[in-house]
């Protein structure tokens, strides 16, 4: 008896059994995927590490976050509670890899608000707009320390198709 349970544990599914399941449980999904880049003296580079935060816009989470947990910087991978709220809530967030890529797996059909954090470009001075504070005043306490003294990209996103290739997204 004892063979028998171990053995259906440890055996592989049979032909339609996980992979239709898998399949079914990721089928409302949308990958969003692209890559981040510098430009330094007419020279395009991976701007390893920069962070990637995707935001549903018909949220309003339960109570604000602790910015410098995803900040480029400061960020923390594991246990980090800023990115379990944002999770929760349907959004995403990541960190850019060797080659500036990345990809965030969100909920097919909504409409988000992505927020990039560029870990190797200084800020160029380009200041939060009154809509973009008030929109991160929602989620992080204080929002201007979210971006303090690097650069960010901001940009309206849908996920109404299965894939979204954002494409490269440059710092200059």
């Amino acid at each position: 008896m004892l063979g028998m349970m171990v053995g259906n544990l440890t055996s592989s599914p049979k032909s339609g059994d996980g992979s239709a399941a898998v399949a079914a449980a990721y089928a409302d999904d949308c990958r969003i995927s692209g890559a981040v880049a510098i430009k330094d003296n007419g020279l395009e580079m991976a701007d390893t590490g920069a962070v990637v935060v995707l935001l549903p816009r018909r949220v309003t989470p339960d109570k604000k976050e602790a910015p410098g947990l995803i900040m480029p910087k400061t960020f923390v991978a594991l246990d980090n509670p800023t990115i379990g709220a944002i999770h929760d809530a349907g959004g995403a967030v990541v960190r850019a890899d060797a080659d500036g890529k990345f990809n965030l797996l969100v909920d097919q059909g909504l409409d988000f608000r992505l927020l990039v954090i560029s870990k190797g470009q200084l800020s160029s001075g380009r200041q939060l707009s009154e809509q973009q504070s008030a929109m991160l005043e929602k989620w992080f306490a204080p929002a201007e320390k979210l971006i303090r003294d690097n650069d960010f990209l901001w940009r309206e996103v849908s996920s109404s198709d299965d894939e979204v290739d954002l494409g490269y997204l440059t710092f200059e």
